[in-house]
């Protein structure tokens, strides 16, 4: 586990942590935009979950009393099983939590969330920044790229009529 949030630098992470149902009390986690990859041993058997990345609810964040007095800040990705959720980044620096709080929920496209007493509860709109974009706006109205080329249909030119002619070919 990393203590400084080092998620800001990374496109993806890999870390060590506490795990204490397996062998020596860890466990490796691999961060990536699809998926999360769980690997560690359990019983003397080498064990890999690949969960993806939709079925965690968010990326939260907890404040929890430090030992300097202070705030600590936990940021992890929440999910319905406790023992699939992940702790990202442990801080005492506000600045550092809030923006690795936006650069994770922004990697991953999910919902920043507030962790309170054990519950969570959305901070910001559900549907990530990308989502909302996409499909509104002056882009929507815009034709796509292949029909931009050509060009648009003129009335005077489909009215003309030519009926009763003979086509001309000529094969040498």
């Amino acid at each position: 586990m990393f203590k400084r949030g080092a998620g800001a630098q990374m496109a993806g992470a890999v870390f060590t942590q506490r795990d204490q149902r397996a062998d020596g009390g860890k466990r490796k986690v691999r961060v990536t935009r699809s998926d999360i990859l769980i690997s560690r041993r359990f019983a003397g058997i080498s064990m890999k979950i690949a969960v993806p990345v939709s079925t965690y609810q968010g990326v939260a964040l907890a404040i929890e009393a430090g030992s300097a007095g202070g705030a600590a800040y936990r940021l992890s990705l929440a999910h319905r099983d406790p023992d699939l959720t992940i702790v990202l980044a442990e801080t005492q620096d506000s600045g550092l939590a809030a923006a690795d709080w936006k650069y994770w929920a922004t990697f991953l496209d999910l919902p920043r969330l507030a962790e309170d007493a054990g519950k969570t509860h959305a901070v910001d709109d559900p549907a990530p920044a990308a989502q909302q974009m996409r499909g509104r706006g002056v882009v929507a109205k815009r034709r796509p790229r292949f029909l931009a080329r050509r060009k648009r249909g003129d009335l005077a030119r489909i009215q003309t009529i030519f009926a009763g002619e003979r086509e001309i070919v000529s094969y040498e």
